[in-house]
């Protein structure tokens, strides 16, 4: 994995997604598991009994292939290392770098408790990864080592699905509108799903829209961001769980404060993914996708 000592100010050119190695059926990797458990019927898949230590090449493609499906994939009791855990990243593609970053292989997560009320924290608000680079993150990979108690869950949502949810005429409206700092809607480039690519704590103004209408258009992306409890993955963190995810498609956000913020520590690892794009006539929505597999 080639680390970079800050985000590139050049749109990168990443490898081919792992994902279009993979075999269709994820067999390989499926059969390992002791157990599957889908956390909603949109997002969030649970693999027991899997050890990403010990995972083959093509287990690995079939993982990619699979968080892109169903967006963040969990596992708990991991015995990876932080090495094995930069290696494994390094299978996926070049290491995206935290502004922040002090270690060229990881970034350390702590915290995220306190009162989110008297002093703000934008973890605590829904985002995608450094959503305003050139290339945005396509695989995350968070590993907690130490977790509180109680507390210090984060929760998942699926954009395609937010997409998805939305009239055929307000989808419409939205495709080829583009945000500052990004488009409103992308193409994934594995699975051709439509879904938005909103981020509210980094999008300013929507072009091409008067100002009163950008604000009324930014607010309700918000508030069906919000009201997605159905569209929503909530993750109990572990030490030694991992929750793997797919940046271009997933927003998440930490459940703050109840805890003391000294007990949670976690390590990331993310990669590059492609320059957000929006193809119309080679994706579809997830209702279309449903339809096309069921023969309607």
């Amino acid at each position: 994995m080639t680390a970079v000592a800050n985000p590139p100010l050049e749109e990168v050119t990443p490898p081919r997604d792992r994902a279009f190695f993979a075999d269709p059926t994820k067999s390989s990797l499926l059969k390992a598991a002791t157990g599957i458990e889908d956390i909603t019927p949109y997002i969030g898949t649970e693999l027991k009994g899997v050890q990403l230590s010990k995972l083959t090449d093509a287990q690995k493609d079939e993982l990619a292939l699979l968080v892109a499906e169903r967006g963040v994939v969990f596992f708990r009791d991991q015995d990876i290392t932080l090495d094995q855990q930069h290696e494994l990243a390094s299978y996926y593609g070049v290491q995206d770098r935290d502004p922040n970053q002090q270690d060229p292989k990881h970034v350390t997560i702590i915290g995220r408790g306190g009162n989110i009320r008297a002093h703000g924290n934008s973890s605590a608000e829904w985002h995608g990864d450094h959503s305003f680079e050139l290339n945005p993150p396509s695989y995350t990979l968070l590993r907690l080592v130490r977790t509180p108690p109680t507390g210090g869950d984060t929760l998942f949502s699926s954009q395609t699905a937010l997409f998805d949810k939305l009239s055929p005429a307000f989808q419409k409206a939205l495709e080829g509108l583009n945000a500052v700092h990004s488009s409103d809607v992308r193409t994934h480039p594995v699975t051709r799903l439509k879904s938005l690519f909103y981020n509210p704590n980094f999008i300013d103004r929507i072009d091409g829209l008067h100002a009163k209408q950008s604000h009324h258009l930014l607010a309700f992306l918000r508030e069906h961001l919000l009201s997605a409890e159905d569209l929503t993955a909530r993750w109990k963190w572990t030490p030694g769980a991992v929750a793997f995810w797919d940046n271009r498609v997933v927003v998440h956000k930490a459940v703050p404060g109840g805890y003391d913020t000294e007990l949670r520590e976690g390590k990331r690892t993310a990669v590059y993914g492609e320059r957000p794009f929006f193809d119309p006539q080679n994706s579809v929505t997830l209702s279309e996708r449903v339809d096309k597999l069921n023969g309607v």
